[in-house]
């Protein structure tokens, strides 16, 4: 998944699992109380456990080994960052989130470490006319575990063999993660890289709803599995640039975000910083950059106003042209939230660092 995807789905992660917390804190003065499983933001992203190796050395970008590595995409000069599935061929991906969130609420500060993995399937299923493609995505694996000032609040791994008792605080998410595992959904994209529709939702909300039939669960969760989340998904080409791109380039992009707080912005800036050897593939290397803030608030669903006081974004991408994908995403973000409810503001200080990472092609 793209970069800037991967953040959208990811703001969303952070609002709706944080969020909550400050509400039940409010309502019940009971920390132990506090669902922060709500609204796992299904984005979370990706796969299974993301790969360990990070960059070997670089090459010399006017080397021979530069432009001939993995059939020499850099021979041809400014590379053309373009996704390209290719029929025929399966790919798995995947992503971990590590979340660290600090709130000051009085007499009691709250400090929670989240950390979250999915594994995707992929598998291009027809090249259409207009230029677009469908592609079908299966989830394969979902695991996440948070604690609260050092204790064990929540656990779930789709991997594992103990079940997850009726009444443990990960009852609800196990229910829907697990609803979501090996449920065939088919993106037909634009040429563009416009996600147009997905077929297979009936038949995921379906299996939601046999194996959640509490609504207020369901709502509480939606957005792990709504739709406009799980567009991002198959969104991967919204942030490229649309043309090919040279050493030292740089291109911008703008996206908003629709939140249960309001319309927040993310200004993101690409720069084509070399030509590297990641995982076995000859890759454009990307530096990224960027900040978060909030455009408009609302409080009609939460009872509080979210304002960001403070929100950036550092990271790097290994693109492989020759295949046409993203080869391992790493980024920030550290962001300051100012919380006004009725009775007092708050403050929250959150870290996270996501690494999307493609595993293996095959054929």
């Amino acid at each position: 998944m793209h970069t800037g995807n991967l953040r959208k789905i990811l703001m969303k992660t952070f609002l709706v699992t944080s969020l909550p917390k400050w509400g039940t804190y409010l309502k019940r003065k009971n920390m132990k109380t506090f669902m922060m499983t709500l609204l796992m933001g299904g984005l979370l992203f990706q796969l299974g456990c993301s790969k360990s190796q990070k960059t070997g050395p670089a090459a010399d970008n006017n080397s021979p080994e530069a432009s001939s590595a993995n059939g020499g995409a850099a021979a041809a000069g400014p590379a053309d960052l373009k996704i390209k599935w290719q029929k025929g061929k399966e790919y798995d991906m995947a992503m971990t989130l590590k979340q660290s969130t600090d709130i000051d609420v009085p007499n009691h500060p709250v400090h929670q470490e989240l950390k979250l993995t999915q594994g995707l399937h992929y598998s291009p299923l027809t090249d259409l006319d207009s230029g677009g493609q469908k592609v079908e995505l299966k989830f394969d694996s979902q695991q996440i575990d948070i604690t609260q000032n050092g204790q064990d609040v929540l656990s779930y791994d789709s991997t594992g063999k103990t079940p997850v008792s009726p009444n443990s605080p990960a009852a609800p998410v196990a229910a829907a993660m697990r609803a979501m595992l090996d449920v065939p959904l088919d993106y037909t994209i634009a040429a563009d890289g416009t996600v147009e529709k997905i077929d297979g939702l009936d038949s995921l909300s379906n299996r939601i709803t046999a194996a959640l039939p509490d609504q207020r669960q369901r709502v509480s969760l939606q957005q792990l599995f709504d739709t406009d989340t799980l567009k991002q998904y198959c969104s991967f080409s919204l942030s490229m640039p649309g043309h090919p791109v040279a050493l030292g380039d740089s291109w911008s992009s703008s996206h908003d975000i629709n939140s249960q707080v309001g319309l927040m912005t993310l200004d993101t800036t690409y720069t084509f910083k070399n030509w590297e050897q990641h995982d076995d593939h000859n890759c454009v290397h990307l530096l990224i950059t960027g900040d978060i803030k909030t455009k408009s608030t609302s409080a009609s669903t939460i009872g509080a106003v979210v304002n960001i006081k403070k929100g950036t974004i550092n990271g790097e991408a290994w693109f492989d042209p020759d295949l046409g994908m993203f080869v391992d995403t790493d980024t920030a973000q550290d962001m300051t939230l100012a919380i006004t409810t009725r009775t007092m503001q708050l403050s929250e200080h959150l870290k996270q660092n996501v690494e999307m990472s493609l595993v293996s092609v095959d054929p």
